[in-house]
């Protein structure tokens, strides 16, 4: 059969562009080579535990919610609130109030005294940024209705009252050309204090998102079930309107005809016919391995290959033989920096001593998401495949395994500062690396977010004004989508660029 297009990788990237393909009655079909649609929208069982193996909760941008409701599945997603926190040593901190984000930079002010003045230099560009990207919610889905006389009418009001704070927020896009830490360090002294800042970030994250973390943390959301029923009910809504997802294949070649798509074969011979494709997985392996040689001209693919990708994570995955309720912590979802944190390359021996970690509790959100009387618990830590000497990979198997139990034992040596209680009651623990990511996504190099964020890592389009060309690739017909499109990315990213090449395949098929 011939399609209208076919996307490649269901993520949440590929899925909502297919979903917005076959809502206008196209033929589409989404290929992926796991089992189960997701991609970092993923999860896992294991001996009744329920765990979230890429993203432990999603923010819904002004974007999220309206696709899903366009799509008339909102309420087939039962979402709470997902609440973050700021931990530090043996204490937590709410992020949920501006009240409680000035009680936790109170605390390191106390600890750091000589950084007082940095500290309320940061609060006050953080409250200017926040306070527009708070007023967003006013601005709910414009990129998913018609644009029409009556819409931006009724928008008069909202910018009327925000236009002040637009004005400001504008002027806070030059911090995404400077990175947080270089940011941070300008205005505090103490490293110590950059570093637990800081901690929370990849290498080279822009002081832009930096700043505005507070409000992103507090428009996080979860589905009770866990992360995997939102994209498993996008994909039922793309089969029922009249879209196939093929899971369990890999396009390994794409065709072209003319120098445009003519379709893709897959891993079992299977030729698959489209006049457009659009990519919604790894870069580098679009232009190295699916396209047939000279597709793109040298340059291009020189300085694709030298573009960095983003930090991965390390993660271990706990089964507890304790009741949530019974936890040192009863938080679902915190960002920790233990007392021995410093600032540590991710080649450092010490790194994985030092560092902090995110801890997520699923079944804090929904109790059925662990057996009766215990908790699942994830641990994230920040890294590459470069740590730790590339995790002794080039040595042996048995030397990756051995580092790999090593770093999970330095990790949660400091999670058990914070929760103490903990240590007797492990009834096991799953380990992956960024090697693991890697494996199960096919993003080079394990990365979590496409390109590295850096802002001297140029390949990437980072314009704001121009994100629009952003899913375009040297082929024509043939976009890209999701994390490597545009740099630095995330969830709206993915979202924002699937529409824009929904449209653009439309406004083709139309042609």
């Amino acid at each position: 059969m011939k399609y209208d297009c076919i996307v490649i990788g269901a993520g949440i990237s590929g899925l909502s562009c297919a979903a917005f393909i076959a809502k206008a009655g196209k033929k589409v079909i989404l290929i992926e080579r796991s089992e189960k649609p997701g991609g970092y929208f993923s999860s896992f069982e294991y001996n009744g535990y329920h765990f979230d193996s890429g993203i432990k909760a999603v923010e819904n941008a002004g974007l999220l919610f309206p696709m899903l409701e366009n799509f008339g599945i909102m309420d087939k997603l039962n979402f709470v609130k997902n609440r973050v926190y700021a931990g530090f040593e043996d204490k937590v901190f709410s992020m949920e109030s501006d009240e409680s984000l000035l009680e936790y930079f109170d605390f390191l002010g106390e600890r750091f005294p000589e950084s007082r003045s940095g500290i309320e230099d940061l609060l006050k560009e953080m409250e200017e940024l926040n306070s527009f990207m708070g007023s967003l919610s006013g601005m709910s889905g414009p990129l998913y209705g018609k644009t029409t006389f009556l819409t931006k009418l009724k928008s008069i009001p909202w910018f009327l009252k925000n236009g002040k704070k637009l004005l400001g927020f504008l002027k806070k896009l030059k911090y995404n050309n400077i990175p947080f830490r270089d940011f941070l360090k300008v205005r505090i002294p103490d490293d110590e204090l950059v570093s637990i800042i800081d901690e929370p970030f990849f290498e080279g994250t822009p002081a832009f998102f930096g700043l505005a973390y507070p409000t992103v943390f507090r428009d996080y959301f979860y589905p009770r079930g866990g992360i995997e029923q939102i994209p498993l009910e996008l994909a039922e809504f793309i089969r029922k309107s009249g879209g196939t997802v093929l899971t369990n294949t890999e396009v390994t070649k794409i065709l072209l005809e003319r120098s445009s798509p003519a379709g893709v074969v897959t891993d079992t011979g299977q030729e698959i016919e489209s006049p457009v494709i659009v990519n919604a997985a790894d870069a580098k392996r679009l232009y190295n391995k699916l396209l047939p040689e000279n597709s793109v001209d040298l340059d291009f693919l020189q300085r694709l290959n030298r573009a960095q990708v983003s930090d991965s994570v390390f993660s271990v995955f706990m089964g507890v033989d304790t009741a949530p309720e019974n936890l040192d912590q009863h938080v679902e979802h915190i960002i920790y920096v233990p007392a021995a944190a410093k600032y540590c390359d991710y080649e450092s021996p010490e790194y994985f001593k030092t560092t902090g970690m995110e801890i997520s509790i699923p079944c804090m959100r929904d109790p059925s998401l662990a057996p009766a009387g215990k908790t699942g618990i994830i641990l994230n830590v920040n890294t590459t495949q470069k740590a730790m000497n590339g995790w002794g990979r080039s040595v042996s198997r048995a030397e990756y395994e051995r580092l790999k139990e090593q770093a999970a034992d330095d990790v949660m040596a400091n999670f058990f500062r914070l929760y103490p209680s903990l240590k007797e009651k492990i009834e096991f623990r799953i380990v992956s690396t960024p090697f693991t990511m890697e494996e199960k996504t096919l993003n080079s190099g394990g990365s979590i977010t496409g390109w590295n964020y850096h802002p001297s890592e140029t390949f990437p389009l980072r314009d704001f004004r121009k994100m629009k060309r952003s899913i375009d690739t040297p082929v024509r017909n043939l976009f890209q989508i999701g994390q490597w499109s545009f740099d630095p990315a995330g969830v709206p990213v993915c979202l924002i660029t699937a529409k824009l090449a929904a449209d653009r395949v439309l406004n083709i098929s139309r042609t």
